[in-house]
């Protein structure tokens, strides 16, 4: 594996509120060093999720709000097969994360990610050796990115 980073849809919410509440201010520290150093890693389903979340906000309109995902898709638009299912399903059993964390998890494996970025999971719990990595407990460089 190398330094890749998975980015989980929570950080890429709060970036998406633009605001100087101070996540939504680390989120979009964290995703632009993750874009300028090539390192972060995201999916269909990251992208489907925080756009499902902002459209049922409503305080955007659609048009703003697809302008945001497409500029999220600059992290990569891999989807899911069935091998990220069945990975999922093992992860599931062994790590009891819920379901869609397992299948996010199982992708950032199979894409090579060293990192997850997310809030939602133990920081610093390692999966096949994929560290989960809480965005507002470190910054990029306390972690060892190259």
């Amino acid at each position: 594996m190398n330094d890749r980073t998975f980015i989980d849809s929570n950080v890429f919410l709060y970036a998406a509120e633009e605001g100087t509440a101070p996540k939504s201010t680390v989120s979009g520290d964290w995703l632009r060093y993750l874009l300028h150093t090539g390192l972060g890693v995201a999916n269909l389903q990251v992208l489907n999720e925080v756009t499902n979340v902002l459209v049922k906000r409503g305080n955007k309109p659609p048009e703003a709000i697809f302008t945001i995902i497409d500029g999220f898709a600059l992290f990569g638009t891999s989807s899911i097969n069935l091998e990220t299912v069945a990975a999922a399903r093992l992860l599931h059993f062994e790590n009891q994360y819920s379901w869609w964390d397992c299948l996010l998890l199982a992708s950032a494996i199979e894409l090579q990610c060293r990192f997850f970025l997310s809030e939602d999971m133990r920081n610093g719990h390692q999966i096949r050796g994929l560290t989960i990595i809480n965005p507002f407990r470190h910054s990029p460089p306390q972690i060892p990115l190259h």
